[in-house]
């Protein structure tokens, strides 16, 4: 049986910029990367790489040109196959020790007796995003840690791989409601609900804040990107309980000054922010 064709783009781009241009791509249609230091891996579907999709993502990288001068973008084009793909993704993928209590582990790698009294994450990514080894991801992470409590029913907006939702249930949460537009994300994040044998605690809707219950969350968690965070922050502000907790990461610390007032105007106060290199993470209470 012959194997699923996939267009590989190879971006040329420096790692500090990669993950502004992916949450732009996946818009689009690319449903899978590989970063690098200085090269963007991009992937899609053969079937998928129609004519419109071409021009919307030339159009993409013109707009960041213009937003980025300094950034070059040219690339390359390759064909590639299923298999090949899952082996480069693979060998790329190892165990990552997220925070002091936690790891992250594929399938495909071995535990080591210093994670015996960690908890263990079963997470294979596949093509959505989640794996630990980002910065967004580990202070995501460090977060839920710090405001996690027994029995909370969570919302993860945007959930990739499923990541974040499976630890708030390791870390005690009652309930799970994992949301997010990219099928992919969907279908990668159930099987790692199975995984993790969380099935009872943990449910998956396909779609954005309309596929979200009518009901209050005591946490929110939304490792997502600026632009997103903006554009639904008064609807998951509107999905919090009075007591309740949301996290925002994904955000660089230069976008920090213009979602503050966002949040103020939604009511919502900071209780914590972390910080990672450029990257920052922050934890947000109802105003009483």
């Amino acid at each position: 049986m012959k194997s699923h064709k996939w267009f590989d783009i190879s971006i040329r781009i420096d790692e500090s910029y990669q993950d502004l241009l992916v949450g732009q791509l996946t818009l689009i249609g690319f449903c899978g990367f590989i970063q690098e230091k200085t090269f963007l891996g991009c992937f899609v579907s053969a079937n998928k790489w129609t004519s419109a999709v071409r021009s919307k993502f030339n159009a993409t990288l013109e707009r960041f040109k213009i937003e980025f001068p300094a950034v070059d973008l040219s690339y390359t084009v390759n064909i590639v196959h299923e298999e090949n793909w899952n082996k480069k993704w693979e060998a790329q993928t190892g165990i990552v020790e997220a925070t002091s209590k936690i790891v992250i582990k594929p399938s495909w790698k071995k535990l080591q007796k210093r994670h015996n009294k960690k908890i263990v994450l079963h997470v294979d990514p596949k093509m959505s995003f989640g794996t630990g080894h980002h910065e967004t991801t580990r202070l995501s992470l460090k977060l839920i840690e710090q405001f996690i409590e027994p029995k909370m029913k969570v919302l993860d907006f945007g959930c990739g791989t499923g990541v974040l939702g499976i630890a708030c249930i390791k870390l005690g949460a009652k309930s799970v409601i994992a949301v997010d537009i990219d099928p992919w994300a969907i279908e990668n994040t159930r099987e790692n609900i199975r995984r993790n044998s969380v099935q009872n605690q943990m449910k998956v809707r396909l779609g954005s804040v309309s596929v979200i219950p009518q009901l209050k969350f005591d946490l929110i968690v939304a490792n997502i990107d600026f632009r997103t965070i903006s554009r639904f922050i008064k609807s998951i502000a509107n999905r919090i309980g009075r007591k309740g907790i949301i996290i925002f990461s994904g955000i660089l610390t230069t976008d920090m000054p213009v979602l503050l007032p966002l949040f103020k105007k939604n009511l919502l106060v900071t209780v914590k922010l972390d910080k990672e290199n450029e990257w920052t993470a922050v934890a947000l209470r109802r105003e009483k």
